[in-house]
């Protein structure tokens, strides 16, 4: 039975070879000696067990051929991996020998890929501002509780009171939520490098259904008399009837129909979210801080008459220099300062921008966001009469969305020289050229109304359409909001990427052939 026990200094075991694995059958009830047994672990040398005789010494080749391996105790080199034992059998062999450490043999540690500078700032910038954004939404949202409790404030009429409240909580939101939504993917680009998602949007009649059932709510109310009956619930008639048309034009720009199935989305949550958010804070201040500047020029120049006529418009007589100030202001300042401001967030991301596409949906992004403030600023205003400066602000939306979208497509054929060829800057001043005239048209109809004589006449008329009554400039604006309606789905359509099968073999971030820029950092895309 003894030759079933293993022997620990490289006595002839089972096999009948030195220096090879012991065999013990595991199948079979074998009897083994207790006290052989007990004689494996005694120390030789106590208790009258004697010294066993070193085995005879091996020679040991110079070196090991490639594939082979030196066992822990005397014996030829055994090729690896070991031989197959039988079956039934369990074997008990030394350890493999351990490779250690060293730089051969291992193989290469891939190498990091090395974030873009560029775009890097870009992240930092974007979070530094989300920092500031949410602070100032806090900072609104402190305002408006003092301003409930203030009593100074009581003696106010009701709309001023309505229209601050208003004003204060649309800060408020852009800048908490806002400011949230661009503080959540600024970190992911800085602190995690994980690009963003391809955006998807619903169909633009749903924000338009949307849209008309609100305003199916406020004529109801209009006609009983309940306009402003309860303040939250015309509070959030008034937030809903400027979100969804602008919500429409934007998903009308992303999606122009008919959308193939497979067809390509041209951006990223990431970058379309900083151009919303960008577009209703930092455009929306920037363009209140010159226009301010402007006037105050104009006012300058007036001697005083322009802020007198401003407060009140119904003043008689005034003189002629009042009303060229005053179009000028409408039709020239304001034209030009807010379609420079509004698209500030894609001159920033121009130099990564992939496509036309992306450029026209990016400004049209921001001109989406500079739209949401400014129109829930006007609505508020009318307080009794929300409901038609709602209706009047249903194409505002599509002027700033479109506007800009179009300021974007210049700078884009501006700084990519291989995209427009030598037309590049003609098409560029095009583009930028037909934004500032769109936006001086249209506010150039309505400055035509406080003009003298039978022009303003003619155009203050006020013409009955139902239950509602729109002024002939109105019906003016609409008719050139029709026509701006038809050349921005020629334009969506034409700028749209084509459906584009992915090769086999992209990398990572390649959407229809087309390689995301940063890839491999995820930042800002």
């Amino acid at each position: 039975m003894n030759e079933n026990c293993s022997d620990p200094l490289g006595s002839p075991g089972a096999n009948g070879q030195a220096g090879q694995p012991t065999l013990v059958r595991v199948d079979d009830h074998v009897q083994v000696d207790p006290q052989q047994t007990f004689r494996e672990y005694v120390t030789p040398g106590r208790w009258g067990v004697p010294f066993a005789p070193p085995p005879p010494a091996t020679p040991q080749p110079a070196y090991l051929p490639a594939g082979y391996y030196q066992p822990g105790y005397p014996g030829l080199a055994q090729p690896y991996p070991p031989p197959a034992m039988p079956p039934g059998y369990l074997a008990y062999s030394p350890y493999w020998a351990y490779p250690g450490y060293g730089y051969y043999g291992w193989p290469a540690m891939p190498l990091r890929p090395k974030r873009d500078t560029y775009l890097f700032v870009v992240a930092i910038l974007a979070f530094i501002g989300s920092c500031l954004l949410l602070l100032g939404g806090l900072g609104s949202l402190a305002l408006l509780g003092l301003e409930s409790i203030s009593p100074t404030l009581a003696s106010l009429p009701s709309s001023e009171i309505f229209a601050n409240n208003m004003l204060l909580l649309a800060f408020a939101l852009v800048g908490i939520v806002g400011g949230g939504f661009c503080g959540y993917h600024s970190m992911r680009s800085l602190f995690f490098g994980k690009p963003s998602k391809i955006i998807w949007m619903p169909r633009f009649w749903i924000f338009l259904l949307a849209y008309i059932v609100v305003l199916g709510v406020g004529v109801w109310l209009h006609v009983q008399g309940l306009d402003v009956t309860s303040l939250p619930f015309t509070g959030l008639l008034i937030y809903l009837s400027g979100i969804f048309p602008a919500l429409a034009v934007l998903a009308l720009g992303i999606r122009c129909p008919p959308f193939p199935k497979n067809g390509q989305w041209p951006t990223t949550w990431r970058r379309l979210t900083l151009a919303l958010v960008s577009g209703a804070s930092l455009s929306i201040g920037l363009a209140l801080i010159l226009e301010t500047v402007f006037l105050l020029i104009l006012i300058g120049t007036q001697s005083g008459g322009l802020l007198q006529y401003l407060n009140d418009p119904g003043i008689s007589n005034p003189s002629p220099s009042l009303y060229g100030g005053v179009f000028i202001l409408l039709a020239v300042v304001a034209p030009i300062v807010e379609e420079l401001v509004k698209s500030l967030a894609v001159v920033i991301l121009i130099g990564r921008l992939r496509s036309k596409a992306e450029a026209f949906v990016l400004g049209l992004a921001c001109g989406i966001g500079f739209d949401l403030v400014e129109t829930m600023g006007y609505i508020s205003q009318g307080y009794n009469q929300w409901l038609h400066v709602a209706l009047d602000r249903s194409a505002a939306g599509l002027l700033h969305g479109f506007g800009t979208a179009m300021m974007a497509l210049g700078w884009y054929y501006i700084s990519h020289r291989e995209k427009g060829g030598e037309r590049r800057v003609w098409l560029a001043l095009g583009c930028m050229g037909y934004a500032i005239l769109q936006h001086a048209i249209w506010n150039g109809t309505q400055g035509l109304e406080i003009l003298p004589g039978p022009v303003g006449d003619f155009l203050s008329q006020i013409v009955n359409i139902g239950p509602l009554p729109l002024a002939v400039s109105e019906i003016a604006m609409i008719v050139e909001a029709i026509g701006i309606l038809i050349f921005f789905i020629c334009m969506a359509a034409h700028l749209r990427i084509k459906p584009a099968l992915q090769h086999q073999g992209a990398p990572d971030g390649a959407v229809g052939g087309v390689q995301f820029a940063g890839v491999g950092s995820g930042l800002m895309r």
